[in-house]
């Protein structure tokens, strides 16, 4: 088949379908992969063809709108500045990109919240499946949207209603006036049922992390997807670092940023320091860490998860779908601090199955508070034993193969 797969988002987002282009290369198929001009390097890495969506990527623009986002409390509100700004501030040039890279392919593969490349499909009369790395937010009477409690069908029911007549005249109104501007039909419901592919949803997550749930059959568990990093050799200042001491703690934010990176990263030296720990700070799109050495404390930019986070006590991260998914198969526990989105809810989950202690938001972190919540991780072996036990199981998942499977019986 001839495949167009769009990445939008993060890294976080983007390079799980950089997982499966590859995979789907692998199969024999034709890939071509439309992502802004930021993931070029490694999406040619990968061998499949590349459209560039003529979106810059602005680190400064993308920290003022995080500044933004974080301190709200109203997940309404977070979610309309996420979608103002990650999706209809330039979803015109991304529908017309997408619209031109689209023509004479098969089938297109994109992001659920991706409109624009959704509507591209459309107008090209292209069949298109999504992606989702999060079924919290797919409904389903056998759970309510979080941060409610599960009190039954028929509570859940009203919670899921409630919830979507508050979101038609923000979030619905929002998409559907971008829909009209670009000539598109309105659609009911986007952000619940109206965002998701009819005819497949592909949900890239962990069945061992997620409570089973009668989702609609446009719905289909695959499993994590992981792009795989080449050998990796890392410094010899990382290693000796580790042979240096007991296992430290990682800290990573990955995508996660902020114009207060310099503030964040004295938070979080100083909650290593109250917990009496060693650490490892990766820098990510935050900036985090120092240019001088530190006691204890080693600041580095990117290493790969898998090689990483194995050799950590546990992982202090954001809880994005990705970094919880690598922690859990590295087997260690985590400490959450979410700073928007679906992170509240893999923090969660964390807490529910034993291997993390309840999350921090970014807008109340303090070195106290990361601190304690570190020492309590130190101080439950049983959550390293948990975490050994979900590790395993993960393990013996392919979410790549099931999603090709599920992408070639479509065809």
């Amino acid at each position: 088949m001839k495949i167009v797969v769009v990445g939008w988002g993060s890294t976080g987002d983007v390079y799980p379908v950089l997982a499966l282009s590859e995979r789907l290369l692998e199969r024999g198929h034709q890939v071509r992969v439309c992502a802004p001009g930021l993931y070029k390097d490694k999406i040619l890495e990968i061998g499949t063809e590349f459209r560039e969506i003529g979106v810059p990527f602005d680190l400064t623009e993308f920290h003022a709108a995080m500044d933004a986002i974080i301190p709200k409390r109203d997940p309404t509100a977070m979610l309309r500045l996420i979608v103002e700004e990650g999706i209809v501030r330039r979803g015109g040039q991304w529908y017309q990109d997408c619209l031109t890279a689209m023509k004479g392919f098969d089938m297109v593969i994109c992001h659920s919240v991706d409109i624009p490349a959704q509507e591209a499909a459309i107008r090209n009369g292209i069949p298109w499946f999504t992606v989702t790395y999060c079924p919290g937010f797919i409904k389903s009477l056998d759970f309510a949207p979080y941060p409610f409690p599960n009190w039954g069908r028929a509570f859940n029911a009203i919670v899921w209603k409630l919830v979507q007549l508050r979101l038609a005249p923000s979030i619905d109104a929002l998409f559907n006036q971008f829909i009209a501007s670009i000539g598109g039909k309105s659609r009911r419901s986007v952000a619940l049922d109206g965002m998701y592919s009819p005819h497949l949803n592909l949900i890239a997550a962990s069945p061992t992390l997620c409570p089973p749930a009668d989702f609609p059959l446009n719905h289909k568990f695959t499993g994590v997807w992981h792009l795989t990093s080449p050998s990796y050799v890392p410094p010899s200042e990382l290693t000796n670092f580790l042979e240096a001491g007991p296992p430290p703690v990682i800290i990573t934010f990955g995508s996660m940023g902020g114009s207060d990176g310099r503030d964040t990263t004295e938070i979080l030296i100083d909650a290593v320091k109250k917990a009496n720990q060693r650490a490892i700070l990766q820098a990510g799109w935050g900036r985090l860490g120092r240019e001088e050495t530190l006691p204890d404390i080693f600041c580095t930019e990117y290493v790969p998860h898998q090689w990483l986070f194995p050799k950590g006590c546990c992982v202090v991260h954001h809880g994005g779908a990705g970094t919880t998914a690598s922690v859990c198969r590295a087997k260690v526990p985590s400490v959450v601090v979410a700073h928007h989105a679906d992170q509240p809810y893999w923090g969660k989950r964390l807490l529910d199955l034993g291997v993390a202690p309840k999350h921090l938001y970014r807008r109340n972190l303090t070195s106290k508070r990361l601190a304690k919540r570190i020492q309590q991780v130190l101080a439950t072996p049983a959550m390293t034993t948990q975490a050994q036990a979900i590790g395993e199981q993960m393990l013996g998942e392919d979410g790549l193969a099931t999603a090709v499977e599920l992408i070639e019986l479509f065809s």
